[in-house]
C-alpha cells in the first residue's frame, strides 16, 4: 500500500476534497455543506487544496487538515498566523495516527514560514498536545428586552438610523466597512477579492447601520452558525455606539440576544457592560506562540493605548515550541515595549504557562509576578470569529 503525507495539492482535486470533508462533518452538501459553511476558503477559485496536508492510502483520502493563512495589524505590527480548521479523519481510519501526521505537517510548515501564532477552535487538551492553550479575551454579553426598555426608555428604534442588509453587490457598503475595521489599532487584514466571503463565514449575515442622513456609521454580524450571536460590531463615533445598538437590536427582533466584544473595542465594551443583563468574560479561542517577543510588544503597546499601565518591568524566560525566548517586558517613561534580554531572568516559564501568563484569563503563575506586571495581563491577543479558521 502506498501512503502519501504531504500538502493536497498536485494531489487530491478541489471536488474530491470537499466531498471528503462534508463525509467526515457529517453533511449533505446541499443544506449545508463547507463551501457554504466558509466561502472564504472552500470556494474553488481559492484553491484549499494548496493549504490542506493530507493522508492518503493508494490515492484515496484517509486524513486532513487545513493550515489557512491569516493576519492581523495591531499598533501598526503585522502578525502572520495560520487558522487551523476541518481537521478531518475517515471514520474507519481512526486511532491510526493520521490526525497527528497532519498536525504536526501543518504547524511545521507555519513555523518554517516565520508564522508568528495559529488559531484553532476545538477540545482543549486534544490540541493542548500541540501547543494551543485558550486565549483571545472577550465580553460575551446576554442583552434582553427589559434591558433595552430600561436603559433607553423603549425596545423600538427612534433614533432615526437605520439597518441595512449587505449583499456581495453592494461594494460601496462594503468598502465603508473594511475601512472602518482597518481604522482599528488592532484588526484582521483581509483580503479584498473575498472580503464580503469573510464577513458571511459561517452563513452569517451583514448589517450596515445608516445615520439620519443615511450615511454609513457603523455595521454588525449577526445569525447563521452563530444563531442569535452578534460576533462583530463597530461604530465610527464612539458616542454612536449606543444609536447603533440600538438599531440592530430592534432590526434582529429577538427577545435577547448575544454580543461579543474585545475588550479593546472601548465603546461597545463599556456600553454592554453598563446595561447587559449578564456578562461572560472568558477565553476565546484556542492560540499557539511561536514569536513571544514580536507578539507580546505588539499586544502590550495595543494595552498601554488603550489603558493605563503603572510603570514597572519583568524579565522572562519562555520555553516556547520554537525555541527559547529571554525577554523584557516594560512600562517606562510613556513607553511600553518587549525586547530580548541577556542575562538571568526573573521568571522561568514553559510555552503552556506562558501562554497563560501573558493571554489568559488566568494562571495560577500570575500571582508570582510584581503587582504593576499583573495589572498590564492578559495581553489583547484577538482574532475576531469569521477570520479564526
Amino acid at each position: 500500500m502506498k501512503i502519501y503525507k504531504g500538502i493536497a495539492a498536485n494531489q487530491v482535486e478541489h471536488e474530491p476534497l470537499i466531498d471528503f470533508l462534508n463525509y467526515v462533518f457529517g453533511m449533505n452538501g446541499t443544506k449545508k455543506n463547507f463551501m457554504t459553511l466558509l466561502p472564504k476558503l472552500y470556494r474553488e477559485q481559492y484553491h484549499p487544496e494548496n493549504y490542506n496536508f493530507i493522508v492518503t492510502e493508494d490515492g484515496k483520502l484517509r486524513a486532513a487538515v487545513g493550515a489557512y493563512p491569516i493576519s492581523l495589524s495591531v499598533m501598526g505590527e503585522t502578525l502572520s498566523g495560520i487558522g487551523i480548521g476541518n481537521v478531518a479523519v475517515h471514520p474507519f481510519h481512526r486511532h491510526e495516527g493520521y490526525m497527528k501526521d497532519c498536525m504536526k505537517l501543518a504547524l511545521d510548515d507555519a513555523m518554517a514560514k516565520g508564522c508568528d501564532f495559529a488559531a484553532l477552535g476545538g477540545q482543549r487538551q486534544r490540541y493542548s498536545y500541540f501547543g494551543f492553550e485558550p486565549a483571545g479575551v472577550a465580553g460575551k454579553f446576554e442583552l434582553n428586552k427589559s434591558n433595552m426598555r430600561h436603559a433607553f426608555g423603549m425596545v423600538e428604534n427612534n433614533t432615526g438610523f437605520t439597518v441595512k442588509r449587505v449583499c456581495a453587490e453592494d461594494t460601496e457598503l462594503i468598502s465603508a466597512i473594511k475601512g472602518l475595521v482597518e481604522s482599528r489599532a488592532s484588526h484582521p487584514v483581509r483580503q479584498e477579492d473575498r472580503y464580503f466571503d469573510v464577513l458571511s463565514n459561517w452563513q452569517g449575515n451583514v448589517f450596515a447601520v445608516l445615520d439620519e442622513t443615511g450615511i454609513f456609521a457603523g455595521y454588525y454580524l449577526y445569525g447563521g452558525d452563530y444563531e442569535t450571536t452578534v460576533s462583530e460590531i463597530d461604530c465610527i463615533k464612539p458616542e454612536n455606539a449606543a444609536k447603533i445598538l440600538r438599531a440592530a437590536f430592534a432590526a434582529i427582533g429577538n427577545d435577547c440576544i448575544s454580543v461579543t466584544v474585545p475588550m479593546f473595542s472601548m465603546a461597545f465594551y463599556d456600553l454592554l457592560f453598563d446595561i447587559a443583563e449578564g456578562c461572560r468574560v472568558a477565553n476565546i479561542e484556542n492560540y499557539c506562540v511561536y514569536h513571544y517577543r514580536k507578539v507580546a510588544d505588539a499586544c502590550l503597546k495595543l494595552k498601554y493605548a488603550t489603558c493605563k499601565l503603572p510603570e514597572g518591568e519583568v524579565t522572562l524566560e519562555i520555553d516556547g515550541v520554537n525555541g527559547k525566548e529571554k525577554l523584557m517586558l516594560s512600562v517606562m517613561d510613556g513607553k511600553a515595549e518587549v525586547t530580548p534580554f541577556d542575562g538571568e531572568c526573573d521568571y522561568h516559564f514553559t510555552h503552556r504557562q506562558a501562554m497563560a501568563v501573558l493571554f489568559s484569563l488566568h494562571a495560577a503563575q500570575k500571582r508570582e509576578l510584581p503587582a504593576a506586571v499583573q495589572a498590564w495581563l492578559p495581553l489583547p491577543l484577538f482574532v475576531p470569529e469569521v477570520d479564526n479558521d
